[in-house]
């Protein structure tokens, strides 16, 4: 926030701190402080809002020109020396070419018609022609895709600075889009560490760090994900004598390439890459990877790179390595049936045994209605008559 009355920009956080008696008495936010003198401001628009500021264009006729202090009368030409105890901006270089030479054109008031930034000619006084040097815009006021810089009244635009992991970066902070997931940086020189990825970007990628016998979902759907079109992973067997079993599928078409390497450190590019599967605009692949072929024997360290491009946002994706064995144990096999066997005998005379003390439970009872009914019929009589011989 800027603090007018005292001159003064500081964080909105630290107000209390700055000004403990209310000393700052009006003030606005911004996402930067202002300049403090008239030659801060690089566009007209900018340099007539201020109070005791104007604009001098130079003969070019491209809408360059420098912002001075003046007066609706012309430019103030400063002193080569403030006098003592007084406060006067340092002197302008323009302010004199601006009062003596007719070239240049002072506006107080309004700013010209012609505002290319020194990047174009105008047509019809003030429509640029074709912007130049990198630029765009109405006014040939921002850098093209690709290059970044400030170049308004004149300023050059200098090429996204990636190391190769983007093409476009935010034409004003220069930030790069990093296009594959897991670097970061403002020029993609670092990998998330902190997410399980590895690698250098400098000299190569970063790599997501797989589990053994663990499915993965990465699922990039957030906002800040819309320039990714790649990610990498690395997985490691972790046992010699079995085969690596992997698979991956996702919601959107990619291009898949898998190669290994004998070994991979953290922080360090991997060593030669060999080549086993390269497949383009597919959604699935399942393939397994054997241990003999493979020698992981001989090859503890050995690691398998899958690199997933040329997708779009957004994308799912799913990915796993598993290894199992080769042959089936007939001991664990026989152990594993009669167990299985003795478990159902377990469970068959358990659930008789319920169904024979249900069915007797219900006989009982139905005995018992059967006994109270009968108890309940009323006594009959019969009458007999007996007659005289």
């Amino acid at each position: 926030m800027w603090c007018s009355n005292m001159k003064q920009c500081v964080d909105s956080n630290a107000y209390v701190a700055s000004f403990p008696f209310g000393q700052c008495m009006e003030w606005y936010t911004m996402s930067t402080c202002p300049p403090e003198n008239c030659s801060g401001y690089c566009t007209c628009s900018h340099c007539l809002e201020q109070p005791g500021c104007g604009w001098c264009t130079d003969p070019s006729n491209t809408g360059k020109g420098k912002c001075i202090e003046g007066s609706y009368k012309g430019p103030v030409k400063m002193p080569s020396q403030a006098p003592t105890g007084n406060f006067y901006p340092q002197p302008l270089l323009n302010s004199s070419m601006c009062l003596e030479d007719s070239r240049y054109n002072w506006s107080f008031i309004h700013c010209p018609a012609c505002q290319c930034n020194g990047h174009s000619k105008c047509i019809n006084q003030s429509i640029c022609e074709k912007c130049e040097n990198l630029t765009t815009g109405k006014h040939c006021e921002t850098c093209i895709s690709g290059f970044y810089g400030d170049p308004t009244n004149g300023g050059k635009c200098q090429p996204c600075k990636c190391n190769g992991h983007a093409s476009l970066c935010n034409t004003n902070t220069g930030k790069c889009f990093c296009t594959t997931k897991g670097v970061k940086g403002d020029e993609c020189q670092l990998c998330e560490v902190e997410n399980r990825y590895q690698g250098n970007p400098l000299k190569g990628t970063c790599y997501y760090t797989l589990l053994i016998d663990y499915q993965f979902t990465f699922s990039l759907s957030q906002e800040d994900d819309r320039y990714y079109t790649a990610i990498n992973f690395v997985a490691t067997p972790d046992e010699q004598n079995r085969d690596l079993d992997m698979f991956i599928n996702a919601s959107k078409n990619f291009n898949l390439n898998i190669t290994w390497a004998a070994s991979f450190s953290a922080g360090t590019q991997a060593g030669e890459e060999m080549p086993v599967v390269s497949k383009t605009n597919i959604k699935e692949y399942k393939d397994s990877f054997s241990n003999e072929k493979f020698d992981f024997r001989n090859h503890p360290n050995i690691t398998f790179f899958v690199y997933v491009s040329n997708f779009t946002w957004p994308i799912k994706i799913q990915i796993a390595f598993s290894q199992h064995s080769n042959f089936m144990d007939l001991v664990q096999f026989f152990v594993t049936f009669f167990s299985c066997f003795l478990s159902l005998l377990l469970v068959a005379a358990v659930v008789w045994k319920i169904k024979q003390s249900c069915w007797a439970s219900r006989r009982r009872e139905q005995l018992l209605r059967e006994m109270q009914q009968m108890a309940s019929r009323p006594f009959a009589s019969v009458n007999v008559r007996l007659g005289n011989r």
